[in-house]
């Protein structure tokens, strides 16, 4: 018997009246808020203080090799969070990407495992913004 999770509205970048996500979709959808979310932007206890992590606000540091570095251990850290998630089986990669005006933005594919099912999560991340590049689930 599959796990059920229900199922939310669709609003990875903008809210899609009428679309609604379930299974491996909805947690990748929430993994994307949680990367989205500055931490303690929610109200609450202790499990919303320690909720999220803007990667918008780690992209612009000055050694990009540290920080490309440094991603996965803390994406992983964060979706970890999530119990439906098997924490073992997340795997992050990080691709840093320098544009011809010296900026640059990291490509981060995210693998993971629910009792749904796998997903993987693809985003561009730089230091405006967190594009969702695609979703795709088994």
């Amino acid at each position: 018997m599959a796990t059920d999770y229900g199922r939310e509205m669709m609003c990875f970048d903008s809210l899609k009246t009428g679309r609604f996500v379930t299974g491996p979709a909805l947690v990748a959808q929430a993994c994307y808020g949680r990367l989205t979310t500055p931490r303690g932007m929610l109200r609450g206890g202790e499990a919303e203080d320690n909720y999220g992590l803007d990667l918008t606000e780690l992209v612009g540091g000055t050694n990009t090799k540290s920080l490309e570095a440094s991603f996965p251990g803390r994406i992983v850290a964060e979706l970890e969070k999530d119990e439906r998630i098997e924490s073992e089986s997340i795997t992050v990669d990080v691709l840093a990407l320098r544009s011809t005006d010296g900026t640059v933005s990291f490509q981060i594919t995210i693998n993971a495992v629910t009792g749904a099912g796998p997903f993987e999560l693809q985003l561009l991340a730089s230091a405006v913004t967190v594009e969702l590049l695609g979703v795709t689930t088994a």
